[in-house]
């Protein structure tokens, strides 16, 4: 079952003493000790210019690991964040917990060298992983991960909340695909939680929630059709103004008659609109189903690349 807004799932059938009840569990939340990242950035400033974007604060533990490549980026003015995890992914009951914090007019990329592959469920133990960045004002953060592969019989819950300030932005990228496609996997793992939550300033603008579980009327695979990898892209922000408008007009507009879709790829896009202190906040949600990952990387490459003279580099560049 697939929905946007589902909490924990449980459905029963049967009426009466004589018929038998059939119950779908959610997993219990068990899981080893916390893995903790820590990154915090900060600017250096050259006659009130920021000239420069530094890490600060670098720490991890096991089997977490926090990379700065220094050649990434053609700018100093922006940073880039590797976040790896030792053995190829991450095995029941690892439990990832990464705080990102961002001072007054950073720019910040944090990415992944390769997608996150959840393995198979042990011993009643779900594979879980907490995001929590704070971005202060006038920064950005472009949250661009490789997707989520659940592998077979896997269970994986997953929260991010990021926190904004007046005159911050951020790109969030959440995508996910089917599993180990080649191997003949397809939607088999056990379940799928994932939360994204953006506040600003203290007051919750946005939150977005998808629980993927078979259920006896409807498995997640004959949920999904033909489609493999499903995805979301939050833009919000001053500094992603040009952006987002733009995109609202390419992707929003009425199609003409006898338009010809492309099934292979579906987009579309709605806006995200709110008042904070009589003040309008603009911003975007794309949404893309495909039956590829590099159908998507090449749909988010298109869409982002006007950000990529800010970046110092295409984050997208040699990942498929």
């Amino acid at each position: 079952m697939f929905s946007s807004t589902q909490k924990n799932m449980e459905l029963a059938s049967g009426k009466g003493e004589d018929k038998p009840e059939t119950v779908i569990k959610t997993e219990k939340s068990q899981s080893r000790p916390e893995a903790k990242g820590r990154a915090v950035f900060q600017p250096t400033r050259e006659n009130g210019q920021v000239v420069a974007v530094t890490n600060t604060v670098l720490q991890y533990t096991y089997p977490l690991k926090l990379l700065l490549p220094q050649n990434v980026s053609e700018t100093k003015t922006c940073q880039w964040l590797y976040v790896i995890t030792f053995g190829g992914g991450l095995v029941a009951g690892d439990n990832i917990q990464l705080d990102i914090e961002l001072a007054e007019e950073c720019t910040v990329v944090v990415t992944t060298q390769a997608s996150t592959k959840v393995f198979h469920r042990v011993d009643d133990l779900v594979t879980c992983q907490t995001v929590e960045a704070k971005v202060g004002a006038g920064s950005l953060l472009v949250f661009l991960p490789d997707p989520v592969v659940c592998y077979k019989d896997a269970a994986y819950r997953q929260k991010q909340v990021f926190h904004l300030k007046q005159g911050s932005s951020l790109v969030l990228l959440d995508w996910y695909t089917s599993g180990r496609i080649a191997r003949g996997e397809c939607w088999e793992f056990q379940s799928y939680h994932s939360t994204n939550s953006i506040h600003l300033d203290d007051r919750l603008v946005f939150r977005d929630v998808v629980h993927l579980q078979d259920t006896p009327l409807l498995p997640v695979h004959q949920a999904m059709a033909q489609y493999n990898v499903v995805g979301m892209c939050v833009l919000i922000g001053p500094a992603l103004s040009n952006l987002y408008n733009k995109l609202l007009k390419e992707l929003g507009r009425s199609k003409p008659y006898g338009y010809k879709y492309n099934m292979e790829v579906v987009l579309s896009v709605s806006p995200l609109r709110f008042k904070k202190e009589e003040e309008e906040i603009h911003g975007a949600v794309v949404r893309v189903m495909a039956f590829t990952t590099t159908q998507v990387f090449t749909e988010m490459e298109r869409i982002l690349q006007e950000l990529f003279p800010r970046l110092g580099g295409n984050p997208f560049e040699n990942k498929y």
